[in-house]
């Protein structure tokens, strides 16, 4: 299908009309997607529209309070129990912390070796249902560990809560991801639609830790585009970044992909945290 890339003013005009409806601006972009409209156009249009600022309906986010995550005060150099770990680079809004060193090459191979043969198509999560789906805008393959499964999968949990100050319960299991030449991740949230979130499991999402397992020799980047940030994937680096605050909003500059891997592979390991402990009941 040809991309269509004017936005008609019918057209915004239906936007702000089902805005004002109630309807989630992530559903109204993937119905323009569907549509054959660009992705970026889309979600550019979203965004001149909705930003970070308030829209009097029942269904749209208020304007997102920027707090300062305690990871955030501990300066340029992280300890934890078992590690030295360096802050490459730092965004306030969204928060982003670029981290070196927080996986050894040995632990990298080790946490590869141990998911490579539960891999299967990775899903996401309906922004309409809050069920999770195959879709067409992640192309990798994937799999959980359950929550220290094992005392190596402890111990990376562990370095996590330590940097972060999350409890271990708060995070959902450790998942890792293999992307092959031509995968990506499509632009995307990673908390949940506001009327998908569950308080008895943890309630929304907050914050993302992810890990780089290999080098990719080329492609694989993960860009943040309202933020202007690029991350080439470092074999045993990571990235931090948080969009929730205690007042349950969620910040949509923190629009983010993984754009395909154009030569050898990438695996990365994700740890989502929820602002609760999502093992409660």
């Amino acid at each position: 299908m040809e991309k269509v890339n004017k936005i008609p003013g019918a057209l915004m005009d239906w936007i702000i009309k089902t805005l004002n409806s109630g309807v989630n601006p992530e559903a109204i972009v993937d119905a323009m997607i569907r549509k054959g409209y660009d992705p970026k156009l889309s979600y550019t249009t979203l965004f001149r529209i909705v930003g970070n600022k308030p829209i009097n309906t029942p269904g749209v986010q208020a304007p997102y309070e920027y707090e300062q995550p305690e990871i955030a005060k501990k300066g340029s150099i992280l300890h934890t129990s078992d590690r030295e770990i360096k802050v490459l680079s730092k965004v306030e809004k969204p928060f982003i912390l670029h981290l070196d060193n927080f996986l050894c090459y040995e632990e990298c191979d080790q946490l590869i070796e141990l998911s490579r043969n539960r891999l299967k198509p990775s899903t996401v999560i309906d922004p309409k249902t809050g069920e999770e789906k195959a879709a067409t805008g992640r192309t990798s393959k994937g799999m959980y560990f359950y929550l220290r499964e094992n005392e190596f999968i402890k111990k990376i949990e562990n370095r996590i809560a330590e940097l972060t100050e999350f409890p271990i319960e708060n995070g959902e299991g450790l998942q890792v991801l293999n992307y092959g030449i031509g995968e990506e991740y499509k632009s995307h949230f990673d908390y949940f639609p506001p009327s998908k979130v569950d308080p008895a499991k943890g309630g929304q999402r907050v914050g993302t830790f992810l890990i780089y397992l290999n080098d990719v020799p080329a492609g694989g980047e993960t860009v943040f585009p309202k933020a202007g940030v690029s991350i080439v994937p470092k074999k045993g680096s990571a990235v931090y970044f948080q969009y929730g605050n205690s007042k349950g909003e969620v910040d949509r500059m923190s629009l983010h992909s993984s754009i395909p891997v154009s030569e050898g592979e990438k695996w990365v390991a994700t740890k989502w945290i929820r602002q609760g402990n999502i093992y409660r009941h």
